[in-house]
C-alpha cells in the first residue's frame, strides 16, 4: 500500500511540476535551473541536499507568491532527479494579522502547488506573534500579542499617532522578534532565500545599525553575516521599544552562532524569476496595482494602514451631537487586523489618536469635548488620577478602559517620564514608514519623543 500511495504522489507532484513548467517563461526555466545549481552548492552538494532545509517569510504581495512557485519547481525538480529534495519551511507572515481574506489567497496557492500533503513542506503563519501551523481559517479566539499592544499605545500617545509612523518601522522590529522565534525553533533551518533585492536589504541593515546605536548596543558589524543573529539584535530592540518606561538594560553583544544561517542571494536572478508570465494563473492569484507593496512593505497588512487612515481623518472631522464616533463600512476589517494582532479595542485606538494624555493632559479636554462629553464634568478628577492624587475609582477604571494602558503607564505618559535612550530610539522609529523612508515630522510636533534627540539619517 505504501509503494501504491508513493508512486501516486510520485505521478501528482511531476503533474504539478509540468503545470509549472508550462506557465513560465522560457527566462524563468532558465533562471530556475541556476537556482537549482546554487541550492545544490549551498547544501554542500547533492548528497546532502535531502538534510537542507531552506526558510522562506511568505509576503501578500506578487513578488512572494513567485518565489515560492519557483522554489518549488526547484524541489520537485531535484526530486524527480534524484532519491531526496531539499526541505521547505514556509512562514505565512502578515503585520498586524492575516485576515481571512489573505489566508483563503494563500491557501490556493498551497493548493495549486500541491504543498499541504507534502512531508518535505511545512506550512506555517504568525499568528498574535506566535508561529503556529497554517490555516486558511483565523483563530476565533483572539489572542493579543500584549507586548506588541502596549508598545503601539505608548507609541501612539508618547511620539506619533500618523499611521504611517505607528505601523512604520515597528513592523520590522515586531517582524525580526518574529523571525527569531522561528530561526530559534524547530526544525533548525539553514538558509533563507527572499525575493527582498540587495539595494533594500542594504537600507534595512543600514537602519538596523543606526538603530541599534541609539538603544546602546552599538552598531552590530556582524548582522550581514547571520540571519539569527540579525533578528535576536532587533528582536532586543524590539522589546526595548515595547517597554520604553522601564530601565534600559544592555542589548546582547555579537556572537556569531558557529552554523550562521545564510541567505541564499538570487539577486541576479530576481529580474527573470519575478518577472512577467503566467504563473498568477496557475496559482489563481490575481494582484490589483494598487496592492503592488514594495518589496520592504510585503508583510504589512495594506488595509490595515488605510483603515487607520480613515479613522484618524474621522477624528479630525466635529463630532456630530459629541457622540463617539464609529467607522462605517471598514470597522469589521479594521478590528480583524488590529484587534485580533493586539487586542485593542476603537475606543482605545480613538484615544490613541488623539494622544490626550501626555503633556499634563494638555488635549484632555478637546478628547472629551470631541468624543466623551459626558465626561467633562469629571475632569478635574482625571487629572488627579493621572497625577496620582486621590480620586473616585470609577474615574481610575474609565482611564484604563478608554486608553487600554495601566495607570501606571498613563502616569508616565501623564508626565513625560522617559529615558534618554528611549526617548531617542522612539523618536527614531517615528520618522520611518514602513519602507523605511523619511517621514516629515507632524504638525505641531511637540512631546518628549520629538524634536530633540531624533535620528535623521
Amino acid at each position: 500500500m505504501s509503494n501504491i500511495h508513493d508512486q501516486a504522489m510520485h505521478y501528482i507532484h511531476q503533474q504539478v511540476l509540468e503545470r509549472l513548467l508550462n506557465h513560465m517563461s522560457q527566462a524563468q526555466r532558465a533562471s530556475l535551473q541556476l537556482l537549482i545549481q546554487r541550492l545544490l552548492v549551498a547544501a554542500g552538494g547533492p548528497e546532502y541536499i535531502g538534510t537542507f532545509r531552506l526558510l522562506v517569510l511568505q509576503g501578500s504581495d506578487r513578488r512572494s507568491a513567485h518565489l515560492l512557485a519557483i522554489l518549488r519547481a526547484a524541489q520537485l525538480s531535484i526530486a524527480l532527479r534524484a532519491p531526496v529534495t531539499f526541505q521547505l519551511r514556509v512562514v505565512v507572515v502578515c503585520l498586524p494579522a492575516a485576515s481571512g481574506a489573505l489566508l483563503e489567497h494563500h491557501e490556493r496557492s498551497f493548493n495549486a502547488l500541491f504543498m499541504h500533503d507534502d512531508p518535505r513542506v511545512q506550512l506555517q503563519m504568525v499568528d498574535a506573534g506566535e508561529v503556529v501551523a497554517f490555516s486558511r481559517r483565523p483563530s476565533a479566539v483572539a489572542k493579543p500579542w500584549m507586548l506588541a499592544r502596549d508598545a503601539l499605545l505608548l507609541f501612539g500617545h508618547l511620539v506619533d499617532g500618523r499611521p504611517e509612523a505607528l505601523l512604520g518601522s515597528r513592523m520590522h522590529l515586531e517582524l525580526a522578534a518574529t523571525l527569531r522565534q522561528v530561526l530559534e525553533g524547530e526544525p533548525i533551518v539553514d538558509a533563507w532565500v527572499t525575493p527582498i533585492p540587495l539595494p533594500q536589504r542594504r537600507r534595512y541593515l543600514a537602519w538596523a545599525r543606526r538603530a541599534l546605536r541609539l538603544a546602546g548596543g552599538g552598531g552590530a558589524a556582524s548582522l550581514h553575516l547571520c540571519m539569527a543573529t540579525l533578528a535576536a539584535h532587533m528582536s532586543q530592540l524590539h522589546d526595548a521599544a515595547g517597554m520604553p518606561l522601564l530601565e534600559p538594560g544592555t542589548l546582547g553583544c555579537d556572537q556569531v552562532p558557529a552554523l550562521p544561517t545564510r541567505l541564499i542571494a538570487i539577486d541576479d536572478l530576481l529580474p527573470q524569476l519575478l518577472g512577467e508570465g503566467e504563473l498568477d494563473a496557475m496559482m489563481q492569484c490575481r494582484y490589483e496595482p494598487a496592492e503592488e507593496a514594495t518589496p520592504l512593505a510585503a508583510f504589512l497588512d495594506p488595509l490595515a494602514l488605510a483603515q487607520l487612515h480613515d479613522l484618524r481623518s474621522r477624528c479630525r472631522m466635529p463630532a456630530s451631537g459629541r457622540q463617539a464616533l464609529h467607522l462605517v463600512g471598514p470597522q469589521p476589517m479594521l478590528q480583524a487586523s488590529l484587534s485580533k494582532g493586539y487586542g485593542v479595542e476603537q475606543t482605545q485606538l480613538l484615544c490613541m489618536l488623539y494622544s490626550p494624555i501626555a503633556d499634563h493632559g494638555r488635549g484632555l479636554e478637546h478628547f472629551l469635548q470631541s468624543r466623551h462629553a459626558d465626561m467633562l464634568v469629571a475632569l478635574p478628577y482625571l487629572h488627579r488620577a493621572l497625577q496620582g492624587r486621590p480620586c473616585p475609582d470609577a474615574v481610575k477604571d474609565w482611564l484604563v478602559n478608554t486608553s487600554g494602558l495601566s495607570l501606571a503607564q498613563l502616569r508616565a505618559v501623564y508626565d513625560g517620564r522617559l529615558h534618554r535612550s528611549a526617548r531617542r530610539l522612539l523618536a527614531s522609529l517615528a520618522r520611518r514608514d514602513v519602507h523605511l523612508a523619511l517621514l516629515g515630522r507632524p504638525p505641531g510636533a511637540a512631546g518628549p519623543a520629538a524634536g530633540r534627540d531624533s535620528d535623521e539619517a
